[in-house]
């Protein structure tokens, strides 16, 4: 603790004295801050208690006693529903995710009412039909052969939709973390055909128990499929642990500005459990909206498939709002190449003396502009379709046995042009995978931009399109910082690899002789540029990223690359003292 001690006043002039005088009167500004809440408040003194107290406090005090209590009585109750219901320390897009999930929630009780109201009903049919007998014998008979059929099929139902979450555990685990969001919009789809197949059961009595065996299998996987991504979705509500503040008048200046927390706020367990209190709640009112409506709309087989029709394309247009609310600060592989390929690259004029050696640029400015934040990607991130064909990680990793490559390009790949690191960039058609009727499509819409007629003798193959043409080899070392610079390196390649098919075409007289495929010996040149473009341009580019409000790349979800390959990697020739390659280095320590 440390105490100024003013000088005498014998001592100072007349101004000083009432600068010293008026700097006295003055009184601290004071604020109550509520951190759970967020919430920020001025305090006034009020002489009449002795003590500080709310604004709002002393604006109502000269109101009647029944006023303030109804007041105060109204704001308990809304901090006890807030605390009860309400987690702490999410970021804004949770309030929105959350307005969206208790209607969603809320439509899907209801269709849930009206997919089990539907299995009674088939059920019943089954006993008009004359099924008894095949299931319970001759001599059940009325309510006795009512309740076998229906346990019989119950159990029978139940059982299949087990087995089928098993295998769907199985096969489509490792895929739900990488891309949450589309696996959670696409269950909901899921889980739509299982209450349509529920609905059918009163339609079809008779064929009761395939159509309740495949709508309990289908509401499995999609159940499943929540759960196994409920997690994923909820970390991206987490807050980062600071919260800005302003000041009362809403001006929201610096002065006021105020750091409240600070570290990451490790709140997943009080999401999640806050979360389920409110899919609680919602449910039962669901529930009991949907027996009302079930009594309102009757038996009618019109009426009800005319509702649950209604009610869900309703849930499914909350579902998609849902998942567009949500905003990732984390990369997964779709997410990291949107980004890279929406930036711009600044020509800061740095002088190349070697293949290996940049020299640092004369000035400090970013080389990377245009750099897209989290809420502009969530804006244009695709929800059920699959991403991009160039933005799907099997795309652009791959084993390097995929295409045709001599020991000459392996040499100068390793030893050369990627010199140093856990990655190459390798040339040439896929010949490992064949392809598909999509891959097709792509090649007869270059053709026909090109002016080529389909029915004419032409090879696809000199009509693919150049950015499929090469891929990255991942050292069996390299982890996620590697895997962010690799797709930098490959996002410049691509750019290089379209201008130089541009102007090969361009030399050519007809368009029905284009330019062979491209090899990597053909592309010598170009992959080191790429190599020391990507070298330069990585470490503004992380900068920027945090500047953005995206997380470290070690944190990204970027799946896993399987395919590997493992070769010495060669030391890079450095110049002592050399800012670029100290910068390079501090990089990749990340």
């Amino acid at each position: 603790r440390t105490r100024t001690i003013a000088p005498p006043r014998s001592t100072l002039s007349k101004s000083e004295v009432n600068d010293i005088s008026s700097d006295a009167e003055e009184l601290p500004e004071l604020f109550s801050v509520d951190v759970r809440y967020d919430r920020r408040s001025p305090l006034t003194y009020d002489p009449s208690s002795g003590r500080y107290l709310d604004n709002s406090i002393i604006q109502t005090s000269s109101a009647d006693s029944k006023t303030i209590h109804g007041h105060t009585f109204i704001k308990n109750i809304g901090h006890s529903l807030h605390r009860n219901f309400v987690p702490e320390g999410v970021n804004p897009s949770y309030y929105k995710f959350m307005r969206w999930r208790i209607l969603q929630r809320f439509v899907n009780a209801n269709v849930h009412v009206i997919g089990t109201q539907s299995l009674l009903m088939g059920l019943r049919g089954i006993q008009r039909g004359g099924a008894v007998s095949a299931v319970s014998g001759a001599a059940a008979k009325g309510g006795a052969a009512l309740g076998a059929v229906a346990a019989t099929n119950w159990v029978l139902k139940d059982t299949l939709g087990k087995f089928v979450r098993m295998i769907w555990a199985s096969k489509m685990g490792r895929k739900f973390d990488p891309d949450a969001k589309r696996w959670r919009y696409r269950a909901a789809f899921i889980y739509a055909l299982g209450n349509g197949l529920e609905v059918t059961t009163y339609l079809y009595p008779q064929y009761f128990l395939p159509l309740a065996m495949l709508a309990n299998s289908c509401k499995q996987m999609s159940m499943l499929t929540s759960s196994a991504t409920r997690n994923a979705l909820y970390n991206s509500f987490k807050g980062d642990g600071t919260a800005n503040g302003n000041t009362a008048n809403g001006s929201g200046d610096n002065n006021a500005t105020a750091t409240r927390r600070s570290g990451s706020v490790e709140n997943i367990g009080d999401i999640t459990a806050k979360g389920e209190a409110q899919i609680a709640v919602v449910d039962l009112l669901g529930i009991a909206s949907g027996i009302c409506l079930s009594r309102a709309i009757g038996v009618s087989v019109n009426n009800v498939f005319s509702v649950w029709v209604i009610l869900q394309v309703l849930e499914i247009f909350c579902m998609y709002h849902e998942m567009q609310s949500i905003v990732y600060s984390t990369f997964n592989f779709e997410r990291m190449y949107t980004v890279l390929r929406s930036m711009r690259f600044i020509d800061d004029k740095a002088a190349i003396n070697s293949m290996d050696v940049v020299e640092a640029p004369k000035t400090r400015k970013e080389l990377v502009s245009n750099v897209p934040t989290p809420e502009d990607i969530a804006e244009q991130e695709k929800i059920f379709m699959p991403p991009d064909h160039l933005a799907r990680r099997a795309i652009a990793f791959g084993s390097p046995g995929r295409t045709a490559l001599d020991p000459d390009e392996l040499k100068m790949l390793v030893n050369d042009a990627f010199r140093g690191e856990k990655y190459f960039i390798v040339v040439g058609k896929d010949e490992k995978n064949a392809r598909g009727l999509s891959a097709r499509v792509r090649q007869w819409r270059r053709m026909r931009q090109a002016g080529v007629h389909v029915e004419k003798d032409v090879g696809l193959d000199y009509y693919l399109d150049p950015q499929e043409q090469c891929y990255i080899v991942l050292h069996e070392s390299a982890n996620n910082l590697d895997i962010l610079k690799s797709a930098l390196a490959l996002v410049i390649f691509r750019r290089k690899l379209v201008a130089l098919d541009t102007t090969m075409r361009q030399q050519k007289n007809s368009a029905y002789d284009p330019p062979p495929p491209f090899r990597t010996r053909d592309c010598e040149e170009i992959l080191r540029e790429t190599r020391i473009e990507a070298s330069k341009v990585f470490p503004h580019l992380l900068r920027e990223l945090t500047k953005k409000g995206w997380h470290p790349p070690l944190r990204s979800l970027l799946g896993r690359v399987s395919a590997r390959a493992d070769w010495k990697i060669q030391q890079v020739r450095e110049k002592k003292n050399d800012p670029a390659c100290n910068q390079a280095v501090t990089s990749s320590s990340i």
